[in-house]
C-alpha cells in the first residue's frame, strides 16, 4: 500500500527520511519509571494504567521478548516495507543515550538520533550534549520543555544552542499537547523560541508535530524568522481541540504559505509496540495531501527527506 501510494506522487524514487520516530525498549521503561518515581513515587505506575495509557502491559511485555538487534531487525524491515532509507530516533529519556547509541550502531546507515538530556539545565549538560554529538552518530538535540519544566528561553539553556550550532546539529523541540506523563503547560508555548532563535541565528531549530496545539503562534514565529522549521509528525489529532478544528489539508497549505517547502520536515512519530509497525498512515495520509494541494515534485521531495538529510547533514 505505502510503496504504491508514494510512487504515484513520485517520491519513490528518491529516498524518504523519517525525521521523527521513537526507540522504546524495556530498559527505557525502567530507566523513565525510576526517573518519575524520583519525582512523585508511582507516578510511572500511574501513567501505566490510568486514562489513556501511554504505553500498554501488552508493549511492555512485547519489548521485554527484544533484544535491540531483533528491534533493529524489525526496524529495518519497516523501514524498507515503506521505502523509507533512513529514519531519525528519538528516545524517551536523557538516561537512555547509552542504549540509543547502541541501537543505532547496528546500522549507521538506516539509524540517526537525537540526544535528549535528562536534566538540560544541568552545568554538564552542554559538555554531554558535544559527547555524543561527536560520535557522529548523534545528529540533533531533542528538549521537551513542558516535561523537563523549564522554558526554552531560559539563558541556561544557551550553551546548549552554542554546542548545537557548532555541530550544526538541529534543536527539536516538542512544544503543545503531549502524553507524557508529567508536563507543565506553563512551558508548552512556541512563542517562547523567538527569542532563542535571533540570539542564535547559526542554531537551526526544529518544532515538532506543527507546534501540537498552537498552530496560530507556530504561523507567527514564521515572521522574520530564517532558522525555524517544522516537522510534520505523528496523527496531528491535535487538530480536534482547536477552537475551529482544521483538516490536514489546511494545515499543510498555511505550513507552505508562511514557512515554505524549504522548512517542512517529514515525520510519523512510529514507534513499536507489538501491534503496529511503522505508520502506514501517516505517510500516505501526507503524501496525499501533498498531491491534493499540487504540491510540485522537487517540493514534495523536500519535504520527504531532503530538507531532512540537509539540517542532519546526513
Amino acid at each position: 500500500m505505502s510503496s504504491k501510494c508514494c510512487a504515484k506522487f513520485g517520491i519513490i524514487r528518491h529516498m524518504i527520511i523519517d525525521s521523527h520516530v521513537h526507540l522504546i525498549t524495556s530498559g527505557m521503561i525502567i530507566s523513565a519509571k525510576k526517573s518519575f518515581d524520583r519525582l512523585w513515587p508511582g507516578l510511572m505506575d500511574r501513567a501505566l494504567t490510568g486514562g489513556k495509557a501511554i504505553i500498554s502491559r501488552e508493549t511492555i511485555e512485547f519489548l521485554r521478548s527484544k533484544t535491540l538487534r531483533d528491534l533493529a531487525d524489525i526496524w529495518l524491515a519497516e523501514l524498507a516495507r515503506h521505502n523509507v532509507g533512513r529514519a531519525c530516533f528519538l528516545p524517551i529519556r536523557g538516561e537512555s543515550l547509552g542504549e540509543l547509541d547502541e541501537f543505532i550502531s547496528l546500522d549507521t546507515e538506516k539509524f540517526s538520533g537525537y540526544v535528549m538530556l535528562d536534566n538540560p539545565v544541568k552545568k554538564t549538560s552542554a559538555r554531554t550534549l558535544r559527547k555524543w554529538l561527536e560520535t557522529g552518530r548523534f545528529r540533533g538535540l531533542k528538549l521537551y520543555p513542558c516535561m523537563d519544566m523549564v522554558c526554552v528561553a531560559d539563558k541556561r539553556l544557551f550553551p546548549l544552542y552554542e554546542v548545537a550550532a557548532e555541530f550544526k546539529a538541529p534543536v527539536l523541540v516538542h512544544f503543545g499537547v503531549t502524553h507524557a506523563p508529567v508536563s507543565d503547560y506553563r512551558y508548552t508555548n512556541p512563542l517562547d523560541l523567538k527569542l532563542p532563535s535571533k540570539l542564535f541565528p547559526d542554531t537551526n531549530f526544529i518544532i515538532a508535530h506543527f507546534g501540537a496545539g498552537f498552530f496560530r503562534e507556530i504561523l507567527m514565529l514564521g515572521f522574520h524568522s530564517d532558522n525555524i522549521h517544522l516537522d510534520t509528525s505523528g496523527t496531528n489529532n491535535w487538530r480536534l481541540y482547536l477552537p475551529q478544528v482544521m483538516t490536514l489539508d489546511e494545515i499543510f497549505k498555511r505550513t507552505l504559505e508562511v514557512y515554505g517547502p524549504d522548512k517542512i520536515l517529514f515525520g510519523t512519530d512510529s514507534a513499536l509496540n507489538g501491534k503496529a509497525g511503522y505508520r502506514t498512515f501517516v505517510l500516505k495520509e501526507q503524501t496525499e495531501t501533498l498531491a491534493r494541494l499540487g504540491v510540485s515534485e522537487e517540493d514534495r521531495l523536500k519535504i520527504m527527506g531532503r530538507n531532512t538529510a540537509r539540517l542532519f547533514n546526513l
